[in-house]
């Protein structure tokens, strides 16, 4: 497994594409599961002209998505600064799908399974992140360990709130 001592995008004066341990890969591939989910789900209840303002626990996981779209555009920057492509792209997607599946939900699709099944993939992507980070020596922008795990963490649990209002129907 790759292990980063440090943080090795801090320096980088030019655009690169970073090596990826099996914890980051998997955390990609639960992510791009749900990234796929969410264009899906997008694709097939979007409406133009369509929106409202859910009620409910279609209106909660939609507010809860649409936090966590703007927290991922701030993201974006952070990667841009970076210079890492993979990172770039992948948060890019990973924000949009936030989007489609917040849009989706203002176009009247009730809570259902696409959005449970989308935040369980991006739940289980996060959790693999907070073991990447809690046992790699990875930092970011030297920041501490749990700065970083905490950020990771609201992520975990605003897509658990996803998932508590979807299987309660609330």
């Amino acid at each position: 497994m790759h292990e980063m001592s440090q943080d090795y995008h801090g320096g980088a004066t030019t655009w690169y594409v970073a090596p990826m341990s099996r914890l980051e890969k998997l955390e990609t591939g639960l992510k791009v599961t749900a990234i796929v989910i969410a264009f899906f789900t997008f694709v097939t209840t979007f409406e133009v002209g369509g929106l409202v303002r859910p009620g409910g626990g279609a209106g909660a996981q939609s507010r809860i998505l649409m936090w966590m779209a703007i927290a991922l555009a701030v993201a974006i920057l952070d990667r841009l600064q970076q210079r890492e492509v993979m990172s770039i792209v992948f948060v890019g997607f990973n924000d949009l799908a936030h989007w489609a599946m917040y849009l989706s939900l203002m176009s009247g699709l009730a809570t259902g399974l696409l959005v449970l099944l989308y935040a369980g993939f991006m739940m289980a992507g996060d959790i693999v992140k907070m073991v990447f980070f809690s046992t790699s020596g990875y930092t970011v922008r030297g920041l501490p360990k749990a700065v970083i795990l905490t950020g990771v963490g609201l992520f975990v649990v605003g897509y658990g709130a996803i998932l508590y209002f979807g299987l309660t129907g609330w």
